[in-house]
């Protein structure tokens, strides 16, 4: 019966649609020429400045006025403002994942390459290896595209479903700017504090310097009954940026940018259900850092045909993480971890973009990146455990670091990822209101790994045969040390579109297009050559996964009037050889695999409208089916996924806005605001226990409906505005993310409480 529902709402999704595209042939004629304009947006997407309804994609953007309007503060927020996206972490920084148009098995799984990629600027910051990344704020931010769907041909691997780019806002010679804003609120009592800085000054007629700081301090909600801390979450971030802009002459202009950040949470997020309110209970704080140094240095040369483009990009991050695994072994003693990171990655585009005024249009460019992650971790136990047994246990250590009673310690691990491509997409005006391009790249991509020889394993020597929760031996997989290089895959990708100018005002699009992941290392596998030494008839782990690899097929219109603008797509996309967690049938091994096929269907619709020059609405929706379509029984056994296991997102998604504007004397203004956003509840990875068939997973489970109201109140002068608000302001509790990999008693996380409080700017 819910499958039939299902067809029926997809049916009723695509009558809908089709409705709506009849409408758009006339509707420039029948849209009302009065009340305020809406603005041209202008995006990057392809490469190349292009309106927003020129581009033959479903893109939202969020530019500087509406993430200063809603507030928008880091990565997490810009998925409350955009259907069709979620976001989860287990605590800030902490393996941050968005998922876009329902492309997940999972709200929180690691080591592999996440399914969407982060681009600040030119470069893909996310690194699947390591467990924390950085949450970037949105501080002088000039606008943020989402790129719906898969963009293997212009930015690669990690773009299985999509992208999202933050772009800064460059240095400008043209006079003097300048920028303070502050964000002082209150959480159930407790502060937030949020201060952003920015200033911009000429160096000259060619040049300019700009530096923008933020720094953030903010009290946490959740409290921790095993430490006593109350709250506990509470987080602190620091980060500069500065940037030189030259244009060296008329031809030539350079643009080098530095930023540092340092987020820092003093415990995790998620709480337990079995305690009263926002609570969890730990031996130790979950304590989460982030830093980042990064560099770019981004060169355009115009050729009077074309402008290359050359962006070097280096980035170094320090991830530190610190979490208290007692229940993974059913409470049998008290056994933390902590884990510190390096990484350390390099990108280098070279591209060509056309730039003359003819049918014929193209990009060609080459891509490089070298991204090396140094994991390191030691597992440790309290001095009360201790000197249970006796005071003194054999094999610990007190100085491995910085970690007293550390029992499994040593051997960190090397992670290299390297891809090299090459891409091309171009595009021919086949008549004047048709456009076809098509699009490729070939790309390489060789993952290595490597385990350093050296440290200690002591956990059998004080506590015996250990047995998780789920009834498996604790054996940790005696790897080899030395480097695993098992080889290189190279996949490659397509795109091809048409795009028909309808009208002024009305574009129509379809477009197909190719996405991958990159692959990773087996390390079981190096352990008697992947077979199974219990019943070596048991599956044979791979050295290597396979990148798994999307198509997705969209169609949409794109319009926009002097009052209102529309777009609306809808798309399809089919999932092969999905990269999955699994666990053999006859031991406790566990892998990365491929298997399976998924589909996902979906309609989105965003509209924007001004009907008089004090009044705005905006209402986005984005309604899809996403599951398992094809698994073999093997497959199905070893990952826990059936036919018809959903993916982990919403069937809907909802925002909302009214503002309304009153003009006063001197030319201030005063707006009242109201955003909505609603989430329908979700799975948190699929629902049986991998490696046992037909067992049902102890932490599957779904999220809950969760309804988001913020509420604003400002007054807005040319020097200054300040604005009263109220975000959560119904106080919606319901679970937002379920942990879906462990036995952790803290797994549930909810939407920060109400917050009240008062944004200040002053601005030139």
């Amino acid at each position: 019966m819910e499958k039939l529902s299902r067809i029926k709402i997809n049916r009723l999704q695509v009558t809908g649609l089709s409705a709506f595209l009849a409408l758009g042939f006339g509707a420039s004629s029948a849209i009302a020429q009065s009340g305020e304009a809406i603005d041209e947006i202008t995006v990057t997407a392809t490469k190349r400045e292009e309106r927003l309804r020129d581009v033959p994609m479903s893109i939202s953007v969020l530019g500087e006025s509406t993430i200063e309007s809603k507030g928008l503060f880091d990565m997490g927020s810009i998925a409350s403002a955009v259907p069709g996206l979620t976001y989860a972490e287990a605590s800030s920084n902490l393996n941050p994942t968005f998922v876009m148009r329902g492309i997940a098995v999972g709200q929180n799984l690691e080591g592999l390459q996440k399914p969407v990629a982060v681009y600040l600027d030119e470069m893909p910051m996310q690194d699947g290896k390591s467990t924390v990344n950085t949450s970037f704020g949105l501080w002088d931010v000039e606008r943020v595209e989402v790129l719906k769907g898969p963009q293997g041909t212009l930015f690669g691997a990690g773009t299985l479903s999509g992208a999202i780019r933050i772009i800064s806002k460059k240095p400008d010679p043209s006079g003097v700017d300048y920028k303070f804003s502050s964000d002082i609120g209150t959480t159930s009592g407790e502060m937030r504090r949020r201060y952003n800085a920015m200033y911009n000054v000429p160096l000259s007629n060619s040049m300019a310097f700009r530096m923008s700081a933020s720094i953030a301090d903010e009290a946490g909600w959740v409290a921790n009954t095993g430490i006593g801390m109350d709250p506990s979450n509470n987080y602190e971030s620091v980060a500069l940026k500065a940037a030189i802009g030259w244009e060296v002459n008329d031809r030539l202009t350079a643009d080098f940018t530095y930023m540092y950040q340092d987020n820092l949470s003093d415990d995790g997020g998620t709480v337990n259900p079995n305690l009263e309110g926002q609570t969890r209970s730990n031996f130790k704080a979950e304590m989460v850092e982030a830093k980042l140094n990064r560099f770019n240095l981004t060169l355009n040369y115009d050729l009077d045909f074309a402008t290359i483009t050359s962006s070097s990009n280096f980035s170094e991050t320090d991830p530190w993480q610190e979490t208290d695994l007692s229940a993974v072994l059913g409470g049998a003693f008290p056994m933390g971890i902590v884990r510190e990171d390096k990484s350390e990655a390099f990108v280098q585009e070279v591209r060509m973009v056309s730039t003359t005024d003819s049918d014929l249009d193209w990009v060609i460019g080459a891509f490089h990146m070298d991204r090396e992650v140094l994991e390191n971790q030691v597992f440790h136990t309290t001095d009360a455990f201790v000197d249970s047994k006796g005071g003194s246990i054999g094999g610990m250590s007190n100085d491995y670091m910085n970690t007293n009673n550390a029992f499994i310690y040593g051997s960190p691990v090397t992670d290299n990822l390297t891809e090299t491509a090459f891409f091309a997409e171009v595009g021919y005006q086949v008549t004047d209101s048709l456009k076809a391009t098509v699009g490729f790249r070939t790309s390489e991509v060789e993952i290595k790994n490597m385990r350093t020889a050296g440290g200690s394993s002591s956990i059998g020597s004080f506590l015996g045969p250990v047995v998780f929760m789920g009834g498996d031996s604790f054996t940790p997989v005696p790897y080899n040390y030395g480097e695993y290089a098992p080889g290189k895959v190279k996949p490659n990708t397509m795109k091809f579109s048409l795009a028909w100018q309808a009208s002024d005002n009305v574009n129509y699009y379809a477009t197909a297009s190719e996405g991958f992941r990159a692959n990773d290392v087996n390390r079981a596998a190096f352990v008697n050559d992947g077979v199974s030494t219990v019943d070596p008839t048991d599956t044979v782990i791979p050295k290597l996964s396979k990148p798994d690899t999307l198509w997705n097929y969209e169609a949409g219109m794109k319009g926009q009037w002097d009052t209102i603008s529309a777009n609306v797509a809808v798309y399809k996309m089919v999932w092969e050889d999905i990269q999955l967690f699994a666990q053999r049938l006859s031991d406790p091994a566990t892998f990365f695999t491929n298997a399976g096929e998924a589909e996902s269907t979906g309609v989105e619709l965003d509209i924007i409208g001004r009907p008089n020059e004090s009044f705005e609405y905006g209402l986005s929706i984005a309604s899809q089916d996403a599951e398992i379509t094809s698994i073999s029984e093997v497959e199905s056994t070893m990952v826990g996924a059936v036919v018809g296991s959903p993916l982990s997102s919403p069937d809907m998604q909802v925002s909302g806005h009214i503002q309304n504007t009153t003009p006063l004397s001197g030319g201030n203004e005063m707006f009242w605001r109201v955003d909505l956003s609603y989430v329908d509840s979700m799975t948190n990875g699929f629902p049986f226990t991998p490696g046992q068939a037909g067992v049902p997973s102890a932490n599957f489970g779904y999220t809950d409906d969760v309804t988001k109201v913020d509420l604003s109140l400002g007054y807005v002068t040319d020097k200054w505005s300040a604005v009263l608000y109220a975000e959560n302001a119904f106080d919606d509790d319901g679970y937002t993310f379920i942990m879906p990999q462990t036995f952790f008693d803290d797994r549930h996380m909810t939407l920060r409480p109400r917050t009240v409080g008062i944004r200040f700017t002053l601005n030139k």
